[in-house]
């Protein structure tokens, strides 16, 4: 790692790649020729795939880059009873931790693939981009700046499958598609057999965090029945409830007199409860010969509440009058996604497929704030308010696509020629609303008795956003693309893409991908991809602007912490500067190897370099009293103890490795047999770090670092480095019984003072269910977490967690911290 001013050394690929890519008229994939019908249906991995590939006969083994397919069995393998929980199982290369006391990130928790931040992922639905999140991670965890897609917005019921490509896909897919795509295909069709209904409860060992909910998806003919029909149309929905769970450190890790202290005694930490409604429908209508209208719409809402920090009776952000005894603030978050596409697509009589959609997606994130008191407004006038309606983040999106495919025979190619082409448009607005007057209320002349420090304003916990904090931002972008791939022998595939994009406020870009995949021997074929890629900051990481009480990682105390957006007066004062795209360069090398009908193996090994990344600020303190005097002098008036703003930080560069092994035991009297091992390697190194701002150096007696050994320990060791899962299936006379074993490796949480640092160990996770399926009926026992594995407990010394608040797990836990969990599952198809 250095230190100083960003490397300027441009990636080697971005000159060439971007020439390349726009030289042809289209971005492709190119996955291995087809091989012989028999050999083809002694395949594994024989699955056709949509994801990273124009063509429309590619399967998982053919494919030029590793993807990832994952079914509803797959899915439903546990307890998880929502998307990134499930994934986060199934996946070795993504993360999915579950932090709490995270204020709005307990409402929506990022996951991160290969390392990279959450944002660095593309998710799609049904091959179209999905939306955003508003909300932004501030707090001292994984995916910290980041404001990703929300995983947890899309029901479990509606998905046919999912298909994960671990490759950069940015010439494919535009921006965010750095780590990776994310693709959930939903299901389609009507018939016999395709619906069910479900009904799931579960509960913690600890006896609370309990579960329950239904869900199902039905299909309907339209325009007939059967073969007959001209369409369908799906429903789908889920209901769950889930209560909160507590696992605050035992008063017994305390001296009586800490124990006493109504922080520990009264803080609780863990799971929020959550209350989950969500519906989506689908279809499709054949209105003319080869022509079909199609679309979908999904809602969801999920209804948050999570605990803050315990104000004890003493603490001066307590009103004694209202709450004697102290109080314990809870943040009520409700997050409302709602995604509409439609579209219309056929083929012409000369084979050419075309594809015309329209896309609008918006996430709605709403602070409620109860059990909560704006202290400076009581004591200011006489009165507060104990229910806050602290603001609104939104982030919408607009999007019209046009593609163009078809295959066509060159006399001088053996195979057909994949040519795809195509175009976006996109708007984008991130817009936040103030809170009630009550919930951002501040006089700076209400002082604490006998000091010059004022009471706190705001309401606790979270305090409302102000009207100079509201806003609305708009952007648009401009998208061409355009894909070409072939078999050029039947031995030897090979696709190349291009990808130019305009932003309106961060310039243009332009990506290219090549892409080759050589089989050697029937059983054994190499692949691999080089690309140059980008991600627009979002308008989000933009122009986020909050004032939020959280720990500052480089006192380890908790801080009054204010958000500027680049373009405010007092984060340009203090150095910030407008964000411009980060790009990137992803290398990537496969095998496949598939010896045996029953049995596939693949390898990829990967290296990801990112620059100009866009990442958030250390928390700039401001208990230095000339600093202080600086920022007093731009922004009178503020409580803020400590400030930060978003920057193009770091270059980072990621290697790691992925294997996949499959074996399916022939089926025998003693029945059907499924093995599975996988795992990943993966390590995330910082290259270089912008130089701190030269007008905070100058008004600062202490140095100040821009993005620090905490912030850089986020990035490098947050996220386990290894990662192995073992599972297996047995399936018999109606039973089935699944087991998975996975190994999630140590994490580190790196603080400021290197001495404080600490290892968070390995541990080893047994999941085991028990299903019997009789007629239409099927019924499932299951325990997760079998021997009951907690991560270790955090050091009183470790400034970066809050041990003395009785938080005695790190939320950088890669499984969380809730201990084992029984559930029931009975499910009826028809």
């Amino acid at each position: 790692m250095t230190t100083g001013k960003t490397s300027r050394r441009k990636p080697v690929a971005s000159f060439w790649l971007p020439a390349l890519g726009l030289m042809i008229v289209t971005p492709g994939y190119a996955q291995d020729a087809t091989p012989p019908p028999d050999a083809k249906q002694a395949r594994q991995l024989d699955q056709v795939v949509v994801t990273g590939t124009r063509s429309t006969n590619r399967t998982e083994a053919e494919s030029l880059s590793p993807i990832d397919v994952l079914s509803p069995k797959d899915l439903t393998s546990s307890g998880a009873t929502d998307l990134a929980t499930a994934l986060g199982r199934l996946l070795p290369s993504l993360d999915f931790p579950r932090p709490a006391i995270n204020d709005g990130n307990d409402a929506i928790r990022p996951a991160s693939l290969r390392g990279l931040s959450p944002d660095a992922t593309l998710v799609l639905v049904d091959g179209k981009r999905y939306h955003t999140s508003a909300l932004v991670n501030y707090n001292n965890s994984v995916g910290r700046g980041a404001a990703p897609a929300d995983l947890n917005s899309i029901p479990i019921s509606a998905i046919d499958h999912i298909e994960v490509l671990r490759d950069g896909a940015a010439a494919q897919y535009g921006s965010d598609a750095i780590a990776g795509v994310i693709n959930i295909v939903l299901k389609h069709g009507a018939g016999e057999g395709k619906n069910s209904i479900n009904v799931n409860g579960g509960t913690m060992s600890k006896r609370d965090g309990d579960t329950n909910g239904v869900d199902g998806s039905v299909g309907i003919d339209l325009g007939g029945k059967g073969a007959d029909a001209k369409g369908w149309l799906r429903v789908a929905w889920n209901y769950q409830d889930s209560m909160n769970t507590n696992r605050r450190s035992p008063l017994s890790l305390y001296t009586p007199e800490e124990a006493a202290d109504g922080n520990v005694a009264h803080q609780r930490y863990g799971d929020p409860a959550v209350k989950t409604y969500q519906a989506l429908t689908n279809f499709q209508y054949e209105v003319a010969h080869n022509i079909d209208v199609y679309g979908f719409l999904s809602l969801s809402r999920r209804d948050v509440t999570s605990n803050g920090y315990y104000r004890a009776a003493a603490n001066a952000r307590n009103v004694p009058e209202i709450y004697p005894n102290g109080f314990l603030p809870q943040i009520v978050n409700h997050t409302n996604d709602t995604t509409a596409v439609l579209g219309v697509k056929g083929v012409t009589d000369g084979g050419w497929r075309w594809d015309a959609s329209g896309n609008y997606g918006i996430n709605n994130l709403g602070f409620d704030i109860q059990n909560s008191v704006n202290t400076n407004l009581y004591y200011t006038t006489g009165s507060s308010p104990t229910y806050f309606n602290a603001g609104t983040f939104k982030n919408s999106q607009a999007l019209a696509n046009l593609d163009i495919g078809k295959e066509f025979n060159v006399g001088w190619l053996k195979n057909p020629l994949t040519l795809a082409f195509g175009a976006e448009y996109r708007k984008e607005k991130y817009q936040i609303d103030a809170g009630d007057p009550t919930s951002y209320f501040f006089d700076q002349n209400t002082l604490i008795p006998g000091t010059t420090t004022p009471y706190a304003g705001g309401s606790q916990v979270f305090p409302g956003l102000s009207p100079e904090a509201a806003g609305s931002f708009t952007r648009h972008s401009e998208a061409l693309y355009a894909d070409l791939e072939n078999d050029l022998t039947d031995k030897f595939s090979a696709g190349i893409a291009g990808r130019y994009e305009h932003y309106s406020d961060a310039g243009s870009t332009r990506s290219g991908k090549v892409s080759g995949r050589y089989q050697f021997t029937p059983t054994f074929a190499l692949r691999g991809t080089i690309s140059n890629g980008f991600r627009a900051p979002s308008l989000a990481q933009q122009n986020y602007q909050s004032v939020v009480t959280i720990i500052d990682p480089t006192t380890g105390q908790l801080a009054q912490t204010g958000t500027y957006r680049t373009s405010d007066p007092a984060a340009i004062a203090l150095g910030a500067k407008p964000l411009k795209p980060e790009k990137s360069v992803n290398y990537g090398l496969g095998a496949v190897w598939e010896p045996i009908a029953d049995f596939s193996a693949t390898l990829d090994v990967y290296q990801i370099r990112i620059w100009h990344q866009v990442l958030y600020s250390d928390t700039i303190s401001l208990t230095d009293p000339l600093l202080a005097a600086y920022f007093n002098s731009i922004v009178p008036g503020q409580q803020v103890t400590a400030i930060q703003y978003f920057a193009n930080a770091a270059a980072t560069r990621t290697r790691g490795a992925d294997l996949v092994l499959n074996y399916r035991i022939p089926t025998t009297s003693w029945g059907q047999v499924n093995l599975l091992a996988s795992g990943n390697y993966n390590q995330v190194k910082v290259l270089s770090v912008s130089a701190t701002p030269a007008v905070l150096q100058a008004n600062s007696t202490d140095p100040i670092e821009l993005f620090g050994r905490s912030s850089q320990g986020i990035l490098t060791k947050a996220t386990p480095r290894t990662k192995f899962l073992f599972g297996a299936d047995w399936a018999i006379a109606g039973f089935n019984v699944h087991g998975d074993l996975t190994r999630y490796g140590s994490v580190t949480r790196v603080n400021t003072d290197p001495t404080t640092d600490q290892v968070f160990s390995a541990r080893w996770l047994l999941n085991t269910s028990l299903g019997y399926a009789i007629d239409a009926w099927n019924f499932t026992l299951g325990v997760d977490n079998v021997t009951n594995q907690y991560p270790t407990r955090v050091k009183p010394n470790n400034s970066g967690e809050d041990f003395a608040s009785g938080l005695q797990y790190s939320a950088l836990s890669p499984f969380g911290f809730n201990g084992r969990y029984y559930y029931a599952k009975v499910g009826f198809r028809f």
